[in-house]
């Protein structure tokens, strides 16, 4: 939008782009953008076959509240939330205002509800966000299940607090999403299949050693059998994973901005030039990529 109100309009305000995935999707590399904030080398990688000159592109990270980065005393959280100390705490974050993109996931924790009696070093964390209906679904099937090692919250404020009670974070692979899991040195559990960007990121965290990925409940089982087991597997995730944390990158880009607003902006008669063109399918409008 902003792109396309410069060259309509011909006014040359600055355009920073800071995309939140770990990959860049098709529609952002565009050559009217003066700056690019990019999570890590490897997006700044894709950039440049797009003809993105090098002194557009600035790595800093996906920003993330400062609450993410702080540091919390693990035991303090964990009584925080009533959960127990001697024992692994796996975090599954099943909350959203919108629950469609979170159906296959939710699913995927109910049918692993059953075999949690197997797991008894583990304390298994549902947050349940916003949907009180969801709560008290999984609330009764605990409740049915007698699972005492299984604990379910409604929306939590304190989240960053939280990621720094459990041990393990089970998630979707939603860039934001990951990057909070970086920032507070959680080890991540990516659930479901991931299309589009989602699965950038997923491609991305796995091939660092950053987190661990699973399709269904049974892979879900599996991987959680296996921290359970070894608990050092979770360790070497959390070391991976520091290679790609930025904790600072709201800083970062803050910084970026206003140096690209201090800069004197630069009239281009050409783009008073440049004209859209509209696709149609059918009679419907169509977006190129």
């Amino acid at each position: 939008v902003a792109v396309s109100a410069r060259m309509l309009t011909g006014l040359p305000f600055p355009i920073l782009c800071v995309p939140t995935d770990y990959e860049a999707e098709g529609l952002w590399p565009h050559l009217h953008t003066d700056l690019f904030c990019v999570a890590n080398e490897a997006m700044a990688e894709t950039l440049r076959p797009r003809r993105v000159p090098e002194d557009r592109i600035l790595i800093t990270g996906i920003p993330a509240s400062p609450a993410f980065s702080r540091d919390y005393d693990k035991a303090t959280a964990r009584a925080s939330f009533d959960l127990p100390e001697d024992k692994i705490v796996v975090l599954a974050l099943a909350g959203a205002k919108l629950p469609r993109p979170y159906v296959h996931f939710r699913e995927a924790l109910d049918e692993l509800l059953p075999f949690m009696h197997r797991l008894p070093n583990m304390q298994l964390v549902i947050v349940a966000g916003a949907d009180e209906e969801y709560e008290r679904r999984v609330r009764r099937e605990v409740a049915d299940f007698g699972l005492g090692n299984v604990t379910v919250l409604g929306y939590v404020n304190a989240m960053a607090e939280l990621m720094e009670a459990a041990d393990v974070v089970i998630c979707k692979p939603g860039g934001l999403t990951v990057t909070e899991c970086l920032c507070a040195r959680a080890p991540m559990i990516l659930l479901g299949r991931a299309y589009g960007q989602e699965k950038a990121n997923v491609r991305m965290l796995t091939g660092a050693g950053a987190a661990m990925a699973a399709t269904t409940p049974r892979e879900l089982l599996d991987t959680l059998r296996h921290i359970s087991e070894q608990p050092a597997s979770a360790d070497a995730m959390l070391i991976n994973a520091s290679l790609l944390r930025r904790p600072r990158a709201a800083e970062a880009i803050a910084k970026a901005t206003f140096s690209l607003i201090a800069k004197e902006p630069v009239h281009d008669a050409r783009l008073r030039g440049k004209h859209f063109l509209h696709f149609y399918w059918g009679r419907k409008p169509a977006h190129t990529r």
